[in-house]
């Protein structure tokens, strides 16, 4: 009795820690990460192939972005961060194609952030899966008696 007492509470802590990571900003879902990450390369080929600026492009990734609920972990710094390149554009500081390439760092840097964010809560959620699994499975030995039947 007192192991599944402490398998059912190893369960019930891991899923709190969960829980308490989940109370900041969620991660991107690995779903939501892919798509954008889609939505970037079909951007870049449309400014590759002379469709787009990449100032258009830019604006239509942000746009993107910013629609995704809930919304992504430290948007808004990236965000900021364009700004103040934009500004530095603006007082000659930086040359456009500077600003091109200090954002498409930062933006790349960010997608990557969010893809391994994704990846590390997608796992956490299947232990955490795993784990709630085997507690009801326990749970259900333990209500069978020793003859097979459930009371």
């Amino acid at each position: 009795m007192s192991r599944l007492w402490r398998a059912g509470l190893g369960g019930w802590l891991m899923a709190l820690s969960l829980l308490g990571c989940a109370t900041g900003a969620l991660p991107p879902s690995e779903t939501t990460v892919s798509i954008l990450r889609s939505y970037q390369n079909q951007l870049q080929s449309r400014v590759a192939s002379g469709h787009l600026t990449h100032v258009q492009a830019r604006e239509l990734l942000y746009t993107k972005l910013g629609e995704i609920q809930p919304p992504l972990p430290d948007l808004e710094k990236l965000v900021e961060f364009r700004k103040q390149v934009e500004a530095q554009v603006e007082a000659k500081t930086l040359t456009p194609e500077q600003a091109e390439s200090s954002l498409a760092s930062r933006e790349s840097e960010m997608m990557a952030r969010w893809e391994e964010m994704a990846a590390q809560y997608a796992k956490q959620q299947r232990e955490f899966d795993r784990l709630q699994k085997e507690q009801e499975q326990g749970f259900q030995r333990q209500q069978t008696p020793v003859g097979g039947r459930p009371f």
